[in-house]
């Protein structure tokens, strides 16, 4: 009996240690790293995440999350911490720096005035400098 265990204890081993390994290369997380895109904006924030707490809101609110997701840094209403504080929120999809009242391509569109306000397109007054939120769009 203890031949026999010894044995197939010898066989297991053996095809374990006789077996292929598998070496994985590590890769990152997402399939792309957030890096440099054609519509980003001057002042974007790279290391941004989504919901994580963000101070630029008036100004250059833009950053790339991971995979290279947009986000703005936003004030939630009725939020804690104090108005001071943002939080990093999915943004529309970016189309670069562009002047207040050109033409846009779609609605619920996002874009950065020269100046470094948010721009929002709304439809025919073109882009418009401000934010949606659950009351409408807020112009800033």
């Amino acid at each position: 009996m203890i031949r026999e265990i010894l044995a197939a204890t010898a066989v297991a081993a053996a095809a374990v240690c006789s077996a292929p390994t598998a070496v994985a290369e590590p890769g990152p997380m997402y399939p792309d790293n957030p890096g440099r895109y054609a519509t980003d904006v001057p002042g974007m924030i790279y290391d941004a995440r989504l919901t994580a707490p963000c101070t630029n809101m008036e100004r250059f609110t833009f950053g790339r999350g991971k995979g290279g997701e947009a986000l703005q840094c936003r004030w939630i209403p009725n939020q804690w911490p104090p108005v001071y504080t943002g939080f990093w929120q999915i943004a529309y999809e970016l189309h670069g720096v562009q002047e207040i009242g050109a033409r846009c391509p779609k609605p619920q569109a996002a874009a950065q005035a020269p100046d470094g306000r948010p721009l929002l397109c709304v439809g025919a007054q073109g882009w418009q400098p401000g934010i949606l939120t659950s009351a409408g769009f807020t112009p800033l």
